[in-house]
Formats: structure tokens, sequence, C-alpha cells
């Protein structure tokens, strides 16, 4: 639907054209989600409380219906009043493809009571296109006037889309869910995602303020929260400011005396009637824009840290930062997460102490804030971390690293950094803040906006985008209806008599179904109607179905299989690597002259049924153990797969290599590794094997299956920080463990064979470069070559969590 923005106004500014709003009802998008079937098993409409335990000691949030703003408006609300969070999002995109330099303005719509894990999956489609917010330019001399036409023209123009929300957050209105009961729904706004920018541009705050606290520019890098900068508190101003001030007569008057309030001339905000909606709530924290892109602005080095990532062993899977990091002019949040991987081992022994501790702790913040569900527990340590790069953060400065074009700079006037304060007071409010990334929203606009515009003529693109994504929804839309009626479906819960007389009526009474997961496995849509096409490979359940004996024709032992705890499952390829080999052949193709040893003592402990911690206690043995193995089987790679720490469901595979050595890989490519059984240890997985026996022997234990010969790191005491001396803790400075390659006493590398399923998890191991990093390394030998190195807490996510637990 499009209309002309109304007229009627006598303070109509002339517009270098005119412009046309495309928009649609946002109530009626809502409704659209909120009964579509496919996300029955997803939504929500009660708010609800979590404990880690059932003493309800300690507090656990995730969705926004977790939160104690959600409780705080339903106990607001009428008797039997169903709380409907809205989501918006709006941010102008730039439509590189076209000519003109043309630009879009898509406003998407969502709701907050949708399950944030389905919600910020781009393929589920829970958010909408309600909006192209016209891109006015005022034919005005004055530059600061033609800013502030512009942001009060965003203004009316979202409160004239968004009208029918507001009245739906003051009396209600009534909706169907997908089963088809009908909720009194009530529509605040609960979250406004956007870029730093346009949350000055939302909460009517001036430059060089905060959007969210009453603090200025001068205030940005205190250690402490600012009173938060209500809409009252904004209100009250605006107030004040039209007794002295016409808002249009006196425009240029208005605008300097809003400036020296803190506000940027806006006089009309959309939201000042919009119930239980306020912007010091609902402009929720968003990790792409308030967290990494400052991570990366104001803490990248040049040509010494360049170098440093540039040498760093690549992991399969995993970006490399192969020329470092100083040269992109243009980076993805992916890139952004991918430099915290490594930004502070990169760094140590280059920097002070305090500037690492500093580094350190704001990436611990950020780790811990990206959690799909955060504690009370983890509130605090956030609040610590946050504390901790406070109280260091001025060897920043000392060292000079806060530079801008013109050189240093000495303080700390950062509007994202004085956005991290309001983090935790956000998460008690609105849930946690991985729910309100920017990042499906961005991709949204590819498929919302720039695609679209990118198959058009170049001319009306609006038009054109409308109808295209009108059409998109239709064809969706009748593909899910068609699919029901083929399969004789009737979703929803049917309790009138009219409807049961009906049913013994028919001949073939409809099939009744009531959740997705139920309906997804009957019907047959033509397309896909939600959901990636690309499915999560489970190591676990097919190790589960090979055990069941669901595929007798697989090789034993099977290529996929589980740890005895079933924390972790493994996956090799179904052929092993090239031919059957001797030992031999084995040692001298691998470079490993300890592995018959080795083998020796593991067949020696596997038979007295102890499986000693790796590195333990090697007893002279002849290897008269050894006489039955016939040749040897290996692999160069396998792939593990754990579960998530914080729910229950797999994770992503990684990869981890055991290559022989070759003309590139001198040493041979092993990747670095968790082992674990009694304890976890860190180790270089060197080969992946397993044992072909001669004939007419008996198999030995513990060559049932496939087994690994690894080489061991130990961990450098470091000072304990409750006292006592020295122990197995972290570096205090930065946080991570120190290790070292472990040697026997002749300096061989301590390695043992160990069967395979001892592995963990893939591990980031990144040498102790000190002042200046060795010009000799490569990617290639910067593990093999040196002895010194940092683990890295900040690997993945699900590392992290692990080992900061």
């Amino acid at each position: 639907m499009s209309s002309s923005v109304p007229a009627e106004r006598p303070y109509q500014r002339p517009v270098k054209r005119p412009l046309t709003l495309f928009y649609r009802d946002p109530l009626e998008c809502l409704q659209a989600l909120m009964s579509n079937p496919l996300i029955q098993d997803f939504v929500h409409f009660t708010p609800f409380k979590l404990w880690t335990n059932a003493g309800k000691l300690v507090r656990v949030y995730n969705e926004w219906l977790s939160s104690d703003g959600a409780w705080d408006i339903q106990k607001q609300l009428p008797k039997d009043a169903t709380l409907l969070g809205t989501v918006i999002s709006t941010d102008k995109t730039q439509l590189t493809t076209m000519t003109g330099n043309k630009q879009a303005y898509p406003a998407l719509i969502s709701l907050a009571n949708i399950d944030e894990e389905f919600r910020m999956k781009a393929s589920n489609h829970a958010f909408m296109l309600f909006c192209l917010v016209p891109i006015f330019k005022f034919l005005e001399k004055n530059p600061e006037v033609a800013g502030v036409l512009v942001n009060r023209e965003y203004h009316a123009v979202m409160e004239w889309t968004l009208q029918p929300l507001i009245e739906a957050a003051k009396v209600g209105v009534l909706m169907e869910d997908p089963l088809g009961c009908v909720h009194w729904g009530f529509t605040p706004l609960v979250s406004q995602i956007v870029d730093t920018p346009e949350s000055l541009l939302v909460a009517c705050a001036a430059a060089n303020h905060s959007s969210v606290t009453q603090a200025n520019y001068k205030q940005f890098g205190d250690p402490f929260l600012h009173p938060p900068r209500t809409a009252s508190y904004t209100l009250t101003h605006l107030r004040d400011l039209a007794k002295e001030y016409d808002p249009w007569n006196d425009l240029e008057a208005y605008i300097k005396a809003a400036k020296a309030l803190g506000l940027n001339g806006v006089h009309l905000p959309f939201w000042r009637e919009w119930a239980f909606s306020d912007p010091a709530r609902f402009l929720t924290p968003e990790i792409l824009h308030h967290w990494l892109k400052m991570f990366y602005d104001h803490h990248v080095g040049a040509a010494e840290i360049d170098f440093r990532f540039s040498i760093l062993r690549p992991h399969t899977g995993m970006r490399h930062f192969k020329e470092g990091i100083s040269r992109g002019k243009q980076t993805t949040g992916r890139e952004h997460r991918d430099i915290q991987r490594y930004i502070v081992g990169v760094i140590a022994g280059a920097v002070p102490k305090e500037f690492l501790k500093v580094v350190a702790s704001l990436n611990d913040f950020f780790y811990q804030g990206q959690a799909p569900q955060l504690t009370d527990t983890d509130l605090q340590k956030m609040t610590q971390s946050l504390a901790d790069f406070h109280a260091h953060k001025d060897a920043i400065l000392k060292a000079g690293a806060r530079r801008g074009k013109k050189g240093p700079i000495d303080h700390w006037r950062i509007p994202k950094l004085e956005f991290l304060q309001s983090v935790v007071p956000s998460v008690r409010i609105s849930g946690v803040p991985m729910q309100w990334t920017a990042d499906v929203t961005e991709r949204a606009h590819i498929t919302l906006v720039k695609d679209p515009a990118y198959n058009s003529n170049n001319q009306g693109h609006e038009a054109q985008i409308c109808r295209h994504l009108d059409r998109l929804e239709k064809c969706r839309r009748f593909d899910l209806s068609t699919s029901m009626a083929n399969a004789g479906v009737d979703f929803g819960q049917h309790l009138d008599d009219r409807h049961l007389d009906q049913c013994i009526q028919e001949d073939e009474p409809a099939l009744s179904v009531n959740s997705t997961s139920e309906l997804l496995n009957i019907i047959e849509p033509v397309s896909r109607l939600s959901g990636t096409s690309r499915s999560q490979v489970n190591y676990f359940k097919q190790s589960s179905l090979l055990a069941s004996g669901a595929y007798p024709q697989a090789p034993q032992p099977y290529r996929t299989f589980t740890s005895t705890d079933n924390s972790t499952a493994f996956h090799l390829s179904r052929d092993h690597t090239g031919r059957q080999i001797t030992l031999d052949d084995l040692v001298t193709k691998f470079n490993l002259p300890d592995l018959p040893d080795a083998l020796a003592a593991y067949l020696h402990r596997a038979r007295n049924g102890s499986l000693l911690p790796i590195g333990g206690h090697r007893p002279i043995l002849h290897r008269t153990d050894l006489h039955s193995i016939k040749k040897l089987e290996y692999w160069r790679s396998v792939r593990l797969q754990s579960k998530t720490f914080h729910r229950d469901k797999v994770d992503v595979p990684a990869t981890i290599n055991a290559w022989p050595p070759d003309g590139q890989w001198k040493k041979g490519r092993a990747d670095a590794v968790i082992c674990g059984m009694d304890g976890h240890v860190v180790c270089q997985l060197r080969l992946i094997f397993r044992v072909v026996l001669q004939s007419g022997y008996a198999q030995p234990i513990g060559t049932e299956g496939f087994l690994a010969y690894v080489q061991k790191f130990a961990i450098v005491p470091q000072e304990n920080p409750n006292g006592g001396g020295k122990g197995k803790f972290p570096d205090p400075t930065s946080g991570q463990y120190v290790l070292k390659r472990a040697k026997r006493a002749g300096g061989v590398a301590l390695g043992d064979v160990v069967p395979l399923d001892r592995l963990r998890a893939a591990a980031e191991l990144q040498p102790k470069f000190g002042r200046e990093a060795n010009r000799k390394l490569t990617k290639e030998t910067s593990l093999d070559y040196w002895d010194d190195f940092w683990l890295s807490r900040w690997f993945t996510k699900e590392f992290y969590y692990s080992i900061t637990s």
C-alpha cells in the first residue's frame, strides 16, 4: 500500500523532489506473523522466570519474556490481556549495484514473543518489511536546519505508519494465534534495533550525547552508569522548550536551545504516546554496531600486528588473516568476531601489561554478553570485566594507542564505550543482547531490498521492491495453504460443537494438527517454507543409528562414534588415506621415531587396565607386543562435534588435521587439541591410525577402535589470584593459560598413544612472540618451531564458556 505523506501541515518545507511513502499496516504484519502455523512451536504469550535451581536464588535471563521488563508491563495490563512485544529495525542501506547513489531506508517489524533462536534466522522470515522510509532532501541552505527537518520527517513517518500499534498498546486489539485462539493483545515497543547514529535520532538526543543515558561526550569514559534518558526526561524538556520557542516559526532559535539541552531539535517523537514504550528501555544493546565494530575501531595496530596475525596456525573452516587486519577498509561482523579470537595473544608481549589487561577485560565482556542465556552470576562477571577495563584503560592512552588522523587522542569520548554501561541493566529489562543483533536484519536488507532492486529496471525501485515482496509472500502463503489442503490437515484447536458436528458428518474428516513439527512432517510444499536448506550435521545421531544396526553394511569399526561419556562425537572418512603401511614406514612418513615405544607402552597399559594420563611414566619395554601388528591405516583428519554449553543441541563440527610432512608443511600439519579423561590436557595431534593384525593373533585390548599419537603441552605455573603460591592458574594479566612444549629427559617431545575418543575439542595455541615476532616464522612453522604458547580462551564462544565456567 502507498500513500503520500499528509499535506495539511502549514510548516512544509520545499524538497528536492516529491516523495511517496510505501508502507503497510504494521498490525496486520504482526497478525500475519502471530497466526502463521510455522511459528506455533516457537511462540509464547506469558512472561516467565527461570532459575538455576529449585532454591530460586540465581535468576536466568534469555528470551524477552523472561525479563523483568516483560513482567513489569504485564502487571500493568488488564486481567486476561496478552503482552505482544513489538520489535522494529530501521537502517539506511546503500543500493550499491545501482547508479545515482540511490539508497533505501527499510523498516522491519517482528514479534518479541517468538523464540529468539527462530526469530533471528533470516530464512524463517520472522522479520517483515512494513515501511520504506522516504529519504528526504530539503532545499535548505542551512545544513543544521536541513538535518533537523530530515529528523522530524523520520519521526513523522514512523508515527504515521506505526499508529495502529500505538493505539493497540493503549486499548488492546483482538488477534489470533496459530491455533485460532483469540488474544486481547497489547503491543508496546520493546526493542528498536539501530546503529549508534540512528539511536540518537530515535531518542531525540543531540550529537555527542548518549541515546540511553543523560551522559554527554565528556562523560563517555566514566566508569559508572549515568541516569537513564527516559521518555519522561526528554518529553519534559520538550514541553519546557515549547513554552519558550515555537518549533516552526522560531526554528533556528528552537534548534539552538534544544542542542543546549542535549536534544536534536525533534519536537514530536514518534514514541511519545506509545504506552509502555521508553527509549531508555527499547534501545537495546546491538552487538554488531555497538560492540564488535567498537573493538575494531579502537584496538588495532599496524605492521607488527599484521605480521603476527599472518603467521598464526590456520584452522579448517575458519578465517585466517594471511595479510593481517589493518588493510581491510570494509569488514563484516563475522570478521570482527574473528579478530576477537586472536587479538589478546597477538598483542601480548608487545604492549604493557595494563594495556593487555584492558583488551582482555573488554574481550571477556563481549564474550560473556553474547551467551544465549545469562545468570545473575554471569551479570556480576560482566560488571567486573567492565570495571577491570575502566580501572586500567589509561594504559592505552599512555601508550598512545588511541590515535586519530592528527595523532594520539588523550580521552575516552567514545559513544560506543558509554553504551556498555547499559548492557547489564538491559539484560534484566529486555533479555540477552544476542536476540537484538543486527546480523539478521542486515541480511534481510539483501533479501528484502537489495535483491529486488538489483532485478528492477532502476526506475521507481521502491514500488518494484514492494511488488516483488508482495508476490513472494503470496506465493509462500499459497504454497502453505495448498499443501495443507492436499494433506487434509486442519491446523488448530477446535472446541466448538459446530466443528465437531461437521467432522462427524464428513466421510473423511480432516487430520487435526496443532504443532509446527507435526505439520512439516505431513505436508509436501513445492518450495521450502522456512528454515535453511542446509541441515546441521549431527554425528551423535549418526553414531546412534550405526550402533543400533541401522546400516549393517557400514565398515567396522564404525567411522562415526561417540566418546564413552557421550560428550563428543567423532567422524572419520570411510576410507583411510593411501594404502595400509607398516609401522616402520609410518614412523618414517610422519617423522615420529617415538611412535613404536609409545604404542608398545599403550598396549602394555591397556592390557593392565591402567590408561595413565598423557605423559605418565613409561616403563622400559621390549617391542614384543608389536609383533601381532601387520600394518597400520592412517587418516589425515578427524571431525569433532560437541554439544553447546547452554543448550542441549549439537555444535558445528571442528576439523582437526594430522597431516604428514610435505613440501609446504615441513613438520606436518598437526593441529592443537584438548584431550580429556580424568582432567584435560592440551596436545598436538600428530597421527590418527588403526591397527591391522597379523592373521592368527587375538585382538589386543585397546586396539578395537581408532588411536591417536599426541604430543603434550604442559601448563606453566602462575600465581594464585587468591594467594598461596603458584599453580595451574591462567596468567593474571591476559586470563590465558601459558603452555610450554613438554619434553622427555633427552629433549624429545613428550608423546603418547591414546584412544581417539579421548579428544574433546579443537584448541588455538598462539606463540608467545615477545616484544617482536621472529620474522623466520610462518603459518606452517609457528606451532612446530616454537615452545612457548598462549592457550586462547576466546577461540570459540563454546570453548570460552567451557573454560571459564
